[in-house]
Protein backbone atom coordinates (compact mmCIF):
# COMPACT_ATOMS: atom_id res chain seq x y z
CA UNK A 1 0.00 0.00 0.00
CA UNK A 2 1.30 3.45 -0.91
CA UNK A 3 1.99 5.83 1.95
CA UNK A 4 0.39 9.23 2.38
CA UNK A 5 2.66 11.94 1.07
CA UNK A 6 0.32 14.81 1.97
CA UNK A 7 -2.42 14.87 4.59
CA UNK A 8 -4.40 18.08 5.14
CA UNK A 9 -6.67 18.13 8.18
CA UNK A 10 -9.34 20.80 8.85
CA UNK A 11 -7.22 23.51 7.24
CA UNK A 12 -8.46 27.08 7.67
CA UNK A 13 -6.56 30.17 6.56
CA UNK A 14 -7.70 33.74 7.22
CA UNK A 15 -6.31 37.22 6.63
CA UNK A 16 -7.96 40.19 8.38
CA UNK A 17 -10.92 37.98 9.34
CA UNK A 18 -11.50 36.95 5.71
CA UNK A 19 -11.45 33.17 5.25
CA UNK A 20 -9.58 32.17 2.10
CA UNK A 21 -9.57 28.48 3.00
CA UNK A 22 -12.38 27.19 5.18
CA UNK A 23 -12.00 23.86 7.03
CA UNK A 24 -10.76 21.66 4.18
CA UNK A 25 -9.54 18.09 4.52
CA UNK A 26 -7.96 15.91 1.85
CA UNK A 27 -4.97 13.63 1.36
CA UNK A 28 -2.66 12.46 -1.39
CA UNK A 29 -0.87 9.12 -1.58
CA UNK A 30 2.42 8.31 -3.23
CA UNK A 31 1.78 7.49 -6.88
CA UNK A 32 -1.41 9.58 -7.12
CA UNK A 33 -2.17 12.47 -9.48
CA UNK A 34 -4.62 15.05 -8.12
CA UNK A 35 -6.28 17.87 -10.08
CA UNK A 36 -7.57 20.81 -8.03
CA UNK A 37 -9.80 23.39 -9.71
CA UNK A 38 -12.37 26.07 -9.13
CA UNK A 39 -13.34 29.55 -10.32
CA UNK A 40 -11.17 32.59 -9.69
CA UNK A 41 -10.92 33.55 -5.99
CA UNK A 42 -12.12 30.09 -4.94
CA UNK A 43 -9.24 29.71 -2.47
CA UNK A 44 -7.06 27.40 -4.55
CA UNK A 45 -4.24 29.91 -5.03
CA UNK A 46 -3.68 30.15 -1.25
CA UNK A 47 -2.72 26.48 -1.09
CA UNK A 48 0.72 27.24 -2.50
CA UNK A 49 1.75 29.37 0.48
CA UNK A 50 0.56 26.75 2.92
CA UNK A 51 1.74 23.52 1.28
CA UNK A 52 4.93 24.63 -0.44
CA UNK A 53 6.10 27.67 1.49
CA UNK A 54 5.14 26.05 4.80
CA UNK A 55 3.50 29.26 6.03
CA UNK A 56 2.51 28.29 9.62
CA UNK A 57 -0.22 30.92 10.03
CA UNK A 58 -3.17 28.55 9.69
CA UNK A 59 -5.60 26.53 11.78
CA UNK A 60 -5.77 22.77 11.38
CA UNK A 61 -2.72 20.87 10.20
CA UNK A 62 -0.69 19.92 7.14
CA UNK A 63 1.33 16.72 7.29
CA UNK A 64 4.00 16.12 4.65
CA UNK A 65 5.40 12.59 4.77
CA UNK A 66 3.86 12.23 8.21
CA UNK A 67 5.39 15.37 9.74
CA UNK A 68 3.47 18.55 10.52
CA UNK A 69 4.82 21.54 8.61
CA UNK A 70 3.93 23.67 11.65
CA UNK A 71 6.81 22.08 13.54
CA UNK A 72 9.48 22.94 10.97
CA UNK A 73 12.23 25.32 11.99
CA UNK A 74 14.00 27.57 9.48
CA UNK A 75 16.31 24.80 8.28
CA UNK A 76 13.40 22.35 8.14
CA UNK A 77 11.42 24.75 5.95
CA UNK A 78 14.35 25.00 3.54
CA UNK A 79 14.55 21.21 3.30
CA UNK A 80 10.78 21.00 2.85
CA UNK A 81 10.87 23.43 -0.10
CA UNK A 82 13.78 21.53 -1.61
CA UNK A 83 11.83 18.28 -1.46
CA UNK A 84 8.93 19.62 -3.56
CA UNK A 85 9.11 20.65 -7.20
CA UNK A 86 6.77 23.41 -8.29
CA UNK A 87 5.92 25.51 -11.32
CA UNK A 88 4.07 28.84 -11.06
CA UNK A 89 1.90 30.32 -13.76
CA UNK A 90 4.51 33.05 -14.21
CA UNK A 91 7.30 30.39 -14.36
CA UNK A 92 9.77 32.46 -12.33
CA UNK A 93 12.84 31.97 -14.49
CA UNK A 94 15.84 34.13 -13.64
CA UNK A 95 16.23 36.64 -16.45
CA UNK A 96 20.01 36.94 -16.20
CA UNK A 97 20.57 33.19 -16.57
CA UNK A 98 20.44 30.92 -19.59
CA UNK A 99 18.12 27.95 -19.94
CA UNK A 100 20.94 25.66 -18.89
CA UNK A 101 21.80 27.78 -15.85
CA UNK A 102 18.16 28.07 -14.72
CA UNK A 103 17.76 24.30 -14.79
CA UNK A 104 21.09 23.70 -13.03
CA UNK A 105 20.43 26.16 -10.20
CA UNK A 106 18.61 23.82 -7.75
CA UNK A 107 21.35 21.21 -8.07
CA UNK A 108 24.09 23.76 -7.53
CA UNK A 109 22.43 25.04 -4.36
CA UNK A 110 20.99 21.87 -2.88
CA UNK A 111 23.05 18.88 -4.05
CA UNK A 112 26.57 17.62 -3.45
CA UNK A 113 27.02 16.47 -7.04
CA UNK A 114 30.25 17.56 -8.71
CA UNK A 115 29.99 20.08 -11.54
CA UNK A 116 30.54 17.44 -14.21
CA UNK A 117 27.67 15.27 -12.89
CA UNK A 118 25.34 18.27 -12.68
CA UNK A 119 26.11 19.15 -16.30
CA UNK A 120 25.53 15.56 -17.40
CA UNK A 121 22.20 15.34 -15.59
CA UNK A 122 20.98 18.69 -16.91
CA UNK A 123 22.03 17.82 -20.44
CA UNK A 124 19.93 14.65 -20.29
CA UNK A 125 16.81 16.61 -19.28
CA UNK A 126 17.49 19.29 -21.90
CA UNK A 127 17.70 16.54 -24.53
CA UNK A 128 14.46 14.90 -23.35
CA UNK A 129 12.58 18.20 -23.58
CA UNK A 130 14.10 19.27 -26.91
CA UNK A 131 15.71 22.39 -25.45
CA UNK A 132 19.18 21.85 -26.89
CA UNK A 133 18.78 24.54 -29.55
CA UNK A 134 18.12 27.24 -26.92
CA UNK A 135 20.08 26.11 -23.87
CA UNK A 136 22.43 29.12 -24.09
CA UNK A 137 19.58 31.65 -24.44
CA UNK A 138 18.07 33.76 -21.68
CA UNK A 139 14.30 33.84 -20.95
CA UNK A 140 13.79 37.07 -22.90
CA UNK A 141 14.84 35.25 -26.08
CA UNK A 142 12.61 32.20 -25.57
CA UNK A 143 9.20 31.31 -26.98
CA UNK A 144 6.32 30.54 -24.63
CA UNK A 145 6.77 26.79 -25.02
CA UNK A 146 10.52 27.04 -24.34
CA UNK A 147 9.84 29.01 -21.15
CA UNK A 148 7.29 26.40 -20.06
CA UNK A 149 9.65 23.49 -20.68
CA UNK A 150 12.56 25.24 -18.95
CA UNK A 151 10.45 25.85 -15.86
CA UNK A 152 9.35 22.23 -15.78
CA UNK A 153 12.90 21.00 -16.26
CA UNK A 154 14.03 23.10 -13.30
CA UNK A 155 11.13 21.77 -11.19
CA UNK A 156 12.03 18.10 -11.75
CA UNK A 157 15.84 18.33 -11.85
CA UNK A 158 16.05 17.39 -8.14
CA UNK A 159 13.71 14.41 -8.71
CA UNK A 160 11.12 15.67 -6.18
CA UNK A 161 8.69 13.33 -4.45
CA UNK A 162 5.85 15.83 -4.93
CA UNK A 163 5.40 18.03 -7.99
CA UNK A 164 3.03 21.00 -7.65
CA UNK A 165 1.89 22.66 -10.89
CA UNK A 166 0.02 25.93 -10.40
CA UNK A 167 -1.81 27.26 -13.50
CA UNK A 168 1.29 26.64 -15.62
CA UNK A 169 -0.53 25.91 -18.89
CA UNK A 170 -2.25 29.24 -19.35
CA UNK A 171 -1.84 30.73 -22.86
CA UNK A 172 0.04 27.65 -24.07
CA UNK A 173 -0.49 25.84 -27.35
CA UNK A 174 -2.26 22.47 -26.82
CA UNK A 175 0.62 20.68 -28.57
CA UNK A 176 3.10 22.23 -26.14
CA UNK A 177 0.94 21.13 -23.21
CA UNK A 178 0.72 17.59 -24.61
CA UNK A 179 4.49 17.35 -25.01
CA UNK A 180 5.17 18.50 -21.46
CA UNK A 181 2.44 16.42 -19.79
CA UNK A 182 3.51 13.26 -21.64
CA UNK A 183 7.06 13.84 -20.43
CA UNK A 184 6.03 14.63 -16.87
CA UNK A 185 3.57 11.85 -16.33
CA UNK A 186 6.02 9.33 -17.70
CA UNK A 187 8.46 10.44 -15.01
CA UNK A 188 5.79 10.68 -12.30
CA UNK A 189 4.16 7.32 -12.91
CA UNK A 190 6.55 5.91 -10.30
CA UNK A 191 4.71 4.70 -7.22
CA UNK A 192 6.81 6.80 -4.82
CA UNK A 193 5.97 10.11 -6.55
CA UNK A 194 2.87 12.31 -6.41
CA UNK A 195 1.45 15.21 -8.39
CA UNK A 196 -0.88 18.14 -7.68
CA UNK A 197 -2.08 20.10 -10.69
CA UNK A 198 -3.97 23.39 -10.22
CA UNK A 199 -5.99 24.42 -13.26
CA UNK A 200 -9.11 26.14 -14.54
CA UNK A 201 -9.54 23.33 -17.10
CA UNK A 202 -9.75 19.99 -15.25
CA UNK A 203 -11.32 18.25 -18.24
CA UNK A 204 -8.02 18.60 -20.12
CA UNK A 205 -6.36 16.23 -17.64
CA UNK A 206 -9.04 13.57 -17.33
CA UNK A 207 -6.80 10.86 -18.78
CA UNK A 208 -3.93 11.31 -16.39
CA UNK A 209 -5.60 12.23 -13.08
CA UNK A 210 -6.66 9.82 -10.37
CA UNK A 211 -8.81 12.27 -8.44
CA UNK A 212 -10.39 15.72 -8.66
CA UNK A 213 -11.18 18.33 -6.02
CA UNK A 214 -13.22 21.48 -6.65
CA UNK A 215 -13.08 24.61 -4.49
CA UNK A 216 -15.57 27.43 -4.11
CA UNK A 217 -15.47 30.21 -1.48
CA UNK A 218 -12.60 28.46 0.27
CA UNK A 219 -14.49 25.18 0.70
CA UNK A 220 -14.30 21.83 -1.06
CA UNK A 221 -17.60 21.45 -2.92
CA UNK A 222 -16.72 18.34 -4.95
CA UNK A 223 -14.26 15.50 -4.50
CA UNK A 224 -14.05 12.27 -6.44
CA UNK A 225 -12.28 10.05 -8.91
CA UNK A 226 -12.29 10.11 -12.69
CA UNK A 227 -15.70 8.45 -13.06
CA UNK A 228 -17.19 10.75 -10.43
CA UNK A 229 -15.89 13.77 -12.30
CA UNK A 230 -17.42 12.53 -15.54
CA UNK A 231 -20.78 11.40 -14.21
CA UNK A 232 -21.58 13.19 -10.95
CA UNK A 233 -24.70 15.35 -10.70
CA UNK A 234 -23.03 17.57 -8.10
CA UNK A 235 -24.57 21.02 -8.82
CA UNK A 236 -21.29 22.91 -8.35
CA UNK A 237 -19.47 20.59 -10.72
CA UNK A 238 -22.23 20.71 -13.32
CA UNK A 239 -22.33 24.51 -13.25
CA UNK A 240 -18.56 24.66 -13.66
CA UNK A 241 -18.41 22.08 -16.46
CA UNK A 242 -21.29 23.73 -18.31
CA UNK A 243 -19.77 27.19 -17.93
CA UNK A 244 -23.12 28.43 -16.68
CA UNK A 245 -24.11 31.42 -14.55
CA UNK A 246 -27.06 29.37 -13.27
CA UNK A 247 -26.36 27.23 -10.22
CA UNK A 248 -25.23 27.42 -6.60
CA UNK A 249 -22.15 29.51 -7.39
CA UNK A 250 -22.67 33.26 -7.60
CA UNK A 251 -19.69 34.72 -9.46
CA UNK A 252 -19.05 38.37 -8.63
Amino acid sequence: MNNLILDIQNLTYSINNIKYIDDITFSLKEGEHLVIFGPESSGVTKLFDLIIQADPKYDGDIFYKGKSTKTLDYFGQLMHKRDIGYVHGDYGLLSNMTVEQNISLPLEYHSILPTAKIKEHVEAIIYELNLGHCKKLRPIDLTGSEILKTAFARAIVMDPDLLYIDHAFKSQCPLNIKHVTDFLFKRFERHDKALILITYFPQDFIDISDSFIMFFNGKIVFSGGREDFLNSDNPYLLQYKNNSIKGPMVIL
